[in-house]
């Protein structure tokens, strides 16, 4: 995995050197309250076969991390997670940038065809990030509280095809 270059961020491999940050953010109710992250209890994972892992830099400073999960190479699917644990630097176009940088490396430099999410539906900044990276709604499930099994929560699915990837966002990526 080498570093990847965005239009204001750029991306690198996480490292054992993140993890207190990364663990610090999953602490953060504020932050984890829309993520499923799983870094105090386990060791971590800097990539795998099915997994590729970036830290989000800005400045020479780790501002979130990103990642394509369950990669299935047959198919050319995998499903993006990301977060900017920086709330100061929240609502500032870094995610959309990240979101952006992956996805040229996904579609232009792997070759998989598609990328998929889920997102929690009250969670409109990220609806919006992904909105404007070009990913279409494609259904919704319904998810029971934890804390209380009255309360649902509704989860979003997206995708988006490396054809319409490409097709949006061609002049932005031109050079690979």
């Amino acid at each position: 995995m080498s570093q990847l270059m965005g239009e204001r961020i750029w991306l690198r491999p996480v490292e054992t050197r993140d993890l207190p940050v990364l663990a610090e953010w999953d602490q953060d109710p504020e932050i984890c309250r829309y993520t499923q992250s799983d870094y105090p209890g386990q060791p971590l994972k800097t990539s795998t076969r099915n997994k590729v892992h970036y830290a989000v830099i800005l400045n020479n400073k780790l501002i979130g991390d990103i990642e394509l999960d369950h990669i299935a190479w047959r198919s050319g699917d995998a499903e993006l997670k990301v977060r900017i644990g920086s709330k100061n630097l929240w609502n500032q176009g870094y995610g959309t940038d990240a979101v952006l940088t992956i996805l040229n490396y996904a579609f232009r430099r792997v070759n998989l065809s598609r990328i998929y999410l889920r997102v929690y539906s009250d969670n409109t900044r990220a609806i919006r990030c992904y909105k404007k990276a070009g990913f279409k709604k494609e259904g919704r499930l319904q998810r029971m509280d934890k804390q209380n099994s009255e309360n649902t929560t509704e989860i979003i699915l997206m995708r988006i095809l490396k054809s319409e990837f490409l097709k949006l966002h061609k002049s932005f990526y031109d050079a690979v």
